[in-house]
């Protein structure tokens, strides 16, 4: 197949991907602020916490092949500070599987650099996130989750050794979707990640010869999750 055909496919699909995710974010926040709109009253609460226990599976841009895509789990400890107008507020900290993958890398690179394709391993993130949650409709258990913050991740060569053999960066990351409440204390949750940086690792040679890297690429995924809080 043609390859010219096949980036734009791909880069169709992308579009139509973020655009969706886009509707879905604003269809949550309209039903969370009308929801909100019709009680006018201020509602506190008393400060709780939760564990959350999530599993799915994602795609790391840039991986050689089919390398980037990957099942994941993720830890969080979390806390809902207040809530106003029917809209819970807190925050959340969490920790989450990494990846070892080779890299997406032109054929003129990867020959230079000794034939091979790039293995590299993703280490375990840290996230840390604002959170806000509302019911989406009166007298049910179904809430609309957005989540909002930034994550530190890690990405290193394997067998390689450079001045930019490995790279730590900050990056935006985004959660949004549903909750259900099976209990006072028990949720269940299925949320879209994206952290986003860029389509590809950067990767290049320097003057002398080794591979370098220059961002560590976009990762989105998929969740299932159980939280329980007290």
């Amino acid at each position: 197949m043609d390859k010219h055909f096949l980036s734009i496919s791909q880069g169709t699909f992308l579009l139509m991907k973020k655009t969706l995710l886009v509707l879905v974010c604003l269809s949550f926040t309209s039903a969370v602020f009308a929801h909100a709109a019709s009680n006018r009253d201020h509602v506190g609460c008393s400060p709780s916490f939760y564990i959350g226990a999530y599993g799915g599976y994602g795609d790391v841009s840039g991986g050689y092949k089919q390398d980037g895509q990957v099942a994941q789990g993720r830890l969080a400890l979390g806390l809902r500070a207040a809530e106003y107008m029917g809209v819970a507020f807190g925050a959340e900290a969490g920790v989450q599987s990494g990846n070892t993958m080779r890299l997406e890398a032109n054929d003129t690179l990867i020959t230079d650099a000794g034939g091979l394709p790039i293995q590299s391993t993703l280490k375990p993130l840290l996230d840390i996130l604002i959170t806000v949650k509302g019911q989406l409709l009166p007298n049910t258990p179904l809430f609309g989750i957005l989540k909002g913050g930034v994550a530190y991740r890690q990405l290193v060569l394997n067998d390689r050794s450079s001045a930019r053999d490995g790279l730590r960066q900050v990056s935006g990351e985004l959660q949004a979707g549903l909750a259900f409440n099976l209990t006072h204390h028990a949720t269940l949750t299925a949320l879209y990640q994206g952290i986003y940086s860029g389509s590809n690792a950067g990767l290049a040679l320097n003057t002398v010869g080794d591979v370098t890297i220059g961002r560590i690429p976009t990762q989105q995924a998929g969740f299932l999750g159980f939280e329980y809080s007290v």
